[in-house]
């Protein structure tokens, strides 16, 4: 049963997943995604803001702090009897002085730079220094005492200094090898020089040495929710206070605010602040990994949310697609047994619904099949039977009775040992004649008209050379018996004999694709003497008329062709669709 087309249909069930993908899926997918983009981009607005505040706060602080550093070198100012026991103490008068006026200036200047050590825990030393000359020091180790014979007029800080024209003078963090005892410790300094009122002549320069203590305090609390180094770095870009070891390295970079630096596997987010007006910075390198790994969470837990949304949707959307796929696979199945010849099959509804409509119209319309098959079809089939057998009666006498003139021939010329042999040919002939079913296979039907051929090469001898080829793809391939025999007599006793000359038969069969459909080409050509196809007396028109209808029957879409011309011979050309015989 044909007709029902249900092998190229498209799936109701593929249609509904595509559905599914495009109105849940890929709108789900881009929520999340969305989601997930919008939190990262306001969770990194709101770091930023956080950094940038706490840099601002932490900025204005050390600034505050700084200037008071600077201040501290300005309290020789606050007293004149200070720059006077200064100037004294720079002078070459001082050795000359008796023991009272030195004790004098020794008290003024303990009361000034004692005070500044003893009230900041963060000032570790005070000195006050000529040339090469230490004028006075102060530090919050008693043991410790001057270097002799120190060049603190060839140190960088004390040229800087004087360079300065008064101005406060930040030296980089430097070792105090000025002291005996804390030689080896690092400090961050201020300097300034002291000089005259009136004519701003230089007498000395002070230096106030600092830890870190103060800087510790202020940057212990500080927290970015990730991994971070702080680091406070002075005009040159060294490094006076870090929370934890930084390689030099990345802070040389002089990296871009907002920008990211690598040190070998490490990655960081690097932010910076100026500290005015001192043009000191501080820059927070932030780790990236970190920063990666939260984005990274938060996309993880967006497709977790998806995959659950999704797992509900799915499940939701099977419940679904089994109330609809049910019936549809209930019908297609009916379809298909239709398809396959039972007529007896029909549908069973569950549902009260559409499905039922069409179940109901497709029983009906197997019934109304049923019921014409019956009445019509069997009539036409058994006509089409009646008619075949009458066209395969037309060719068995007249097959017999061109063989048995050969024999009379070879009767008469004395062949006895051909006649035998030709006789056993026939026998094998009329047995497939007679026994063999009404359908053949290729091989067999090439076969039988090979020895057919065979026994008309008795009477022709050399005259007739006969040439059969078969693709073995074909051979199998089914076709009515001695549908072949009549193109073949024809084309020997109408296209050959009239020639007293050698001719050549060619009987070729193959398989052949042509626009994408598959069919066995069946070519029988002779260059005998030919004849006019428009002639409606041409040779042998009743074999080809018979085995024109027999292709007919048998083979619906067939194409039977022939070409011909007076004195070049005749081509037959038969094209099978490659499917069972009607």
């Amino acid at each position: 049963m044909k007709g029902f087309g249900l092998k190229g249909y498209r799936a109701l069930n593929m249609k509904l997943v595509v559905i599914f993908m495009v109105s849940i899926l890929l709108p789900l997918l881009l929520a999340s995604y969305v989601i997930a983009r919008v939190y990262i981009d306001k969770s990194n607005e709101e770091t930023g803001i956080l950094i940038n505040n706490t840099l601002t706060s932490l900025s204005r602080s050390l600034s505050g702090y700084l200037n008071e550093l600077d201040q501290l070198t300005l309290i020789p100012y606050y007293n004149d009897d200070f720059i006077y026991a200064l100037k004294v103490s720079a002078s070459e008068s001082y050795d000359t002085m008796s023991k009272y006026q030195l004790i004098g200036i020794t008290n003024m200047l303990e009361s000034q730079l004692r005070f500044i050590r003893f009230t900041r825990k963060d000032i570790m030393s005070t000195l006050i220094v000529s040339d090469n000359k230490p004028l006075f020091y102060s530090t919050n180790n008693p043991m410790n005492d001057i270097v002799k014979d120190y060049e603190f007029a060839n140190t960088d800080w004390y040229q800087n200094a004087l360079q300065a024209n008064g101005n406060a003078v930040f030296v980089n963090p430097h070792k105090q090898d000025y002291f005996t005892k804390t030689k080896d410790v690092t400090v961050f300094s201020v300097a300034r020089s002291i000089r005259e009122i009136p004519s701003k002549r230089p007498i000395s320069v002070i230096i106030a040495d600092a830890n870190t203590h103060v800087l510790q305090n202020m940057f212990k609390d500080i927290d970015f929710h990730v991994p971070s180094l702080i680091a406070l770095l002075d005009q040159d870009r060294n490094i006076v206070y870090a929370n934890h070891d930084i390689p030099p390295g990345l802070v040389k970079l002089n990296p871009d605010s907002r920008s990211v630096i690598r040190d070998g596997n490490q990655a960081y987010l690097a932010v910076k602040q100026t500290i005015e007006p001192y043009n000191w910075q501080i820059i927070v390198l932030l780790s990236y990994t970190q920063l990666e790994r939260k984005t990274l969470w938060v996309y993880l837990t967006s497709l977790l949310l998806y995959i659950v949304c999704l797992t509900v949707a799915f499940m939701f959307y099977r419940m679904l697609s089994g109330k609809v796929m049910g019936p549809v696979n209930d019908i297609i199945r009916t379809m298909r047994k239709v398809e396959d010849g039972d007529l007896t099959v029909r549908y069973h509804s569950q549902t009260q619904d559409e499905f039922d409509i069409i179940g109901r119209s497709l029983n009906s319309m197997i019934a109304e099949l049923k019921q014409k098959i019956e009445t019509e079809y069997v009539l036409v089939l058994n006509q089409r039977n009646s008619e075949y057998k009458a066209l395969q009666a037309q060719i068995q006498p007249h097959f017999l009775f061109n063989t048995l003139s050969g024999f009379i021939a070879l009767n008469q010329i004395g062949e006895k040992e051909l006649l035998e042999k030709s006789i056993i040919d026939l026998t094998v002939l009329l047995r497939y004649i007679l026994n063999h079913p009404e359908m053949t296979t290729l091989e067999e039907e090439l076969r039988i008209i090979g020895k057919y051929c065979s026994l008309q090469q008795l009477r022709f001898g050399p005259r007739l050379l006969v040439s059969i080829s078969c693709d073995s793809c074909a051979k199998p391939f089914k076709v009515p018996k001695l549908l072949l025999q009549p193109l073949v007599e024809n084309a020997i006793i109408h296209g050959m004999e009239p020639l007293n000359e050698a001719c050549q038969l060619t009987i070729a069969v193959e398989k052949i694709i042509h626009e994408g459909h598959h069919f066995i080409c069946i070519r029988i050509e002779d260059n005998g003497v030919g004849f006019d196809p428009q002639h409606q007396d041409k040779p042998g028109s009743i074999g080809i008329t018979n085995t024109v209808e027999r292709l007919n029957l048998c083979f619906p879409g067939s194409l039977f062709g022939l070409e011909s011309a007076v004195g070049s011979g005749t081509r037959i050309t038969i094209h099978i669709p490659e499917v069972e015989p009607a």
